[in-house]
């Protein structure tokens, strides 16, 4: 993404909202890759809160977090630590009240964006959002084809959980999810176990 450099940050990763699941797209480096995956993972974090929220999430420094961030972050903040990242800044990709997905930046070092920097950022993020948005709604036909998600394994994985279980999806994704972390695995590789159908989910009383 280029406002990683006009911004000065270490690296930036995109999440889109799809079927209301925030999902990983890509990521400028191994870093931000684990870090938006951390977040799709857990279901916490920066990314997670812009998106739903709809407002910027920054954060100087990791270490010195506020109350509101702490009390909702508290395993994605050891997991972005453990990854060398100490400042996060997060922003809502929107048009209008659409809400496509979110974006955020880190630095490994804890400090914050200046007034220049927040603002390229802002007007990154608008042509971001802009561009999925054409992608999605198949608008201009020379326009790329959109970024391959790399979770619908995943989709297909919550899908089978759901009807084994008798709940709604996201409360399928979100056992999925609380199974991966609690076995120290992916959410892809527990959801290749269920689709292949090494791995059921039993409801419990």
């Amino acid at each position: 993404m280029a406002c990683v450099e006009a911004t000065g940050v270490d690296g930036a990763g995109l999440s889109l909202v799809r079927q209301g699941v925030s999902e990983p797209v890509l990521g400028t480096d191994e870093v931000a890759d684990a870090l938006e995956l951390a977040q799709f993972t857990l279901g916490e974090g920066p990314c997670v809160d812009a998106a739903a929220y709809g407002v910027p999430v920054l954060v100087s420094d990791l270490e010195r977090l506020g109350e509101g961030h702490a009390g909702r972050w508290p395993v994605f903040t050891p997991e972005a630590l453990a990854l060398g990242v100490r400042a996060v800044f997060a922003f809502p990709l929107r048009f209008g009240a659409v809400s496509i997905g979110a974006a955020d930046l880190y630095r490994g070092r804890p400090a914050s964006l200046d007034d220049t920097g927040l603002s390229q950022a802002l007007s990154a993020m608008d042509a971001v959002a802009l561009t999925f948005l054409d992608e999605d709604n198949g608008l201009g036909a020379e326009s790329p084809a959109p970024v391959p998600l790399r979770s619908l394994e995943v989709h297909r994985a919550a899908g089978m959980v759901m009807v084994q279980l008798g709940v709604s999806i996201d409360q399928a994704l979100a056992r999925l999810r609380a199974t991966a972390f609690a076995e120290e695995i992916s959410v892809e590789a527990l959801a290749r176990e269920v689709v292949s159908r090494r791995r059921r989910f039993e409801e419990t009383h």
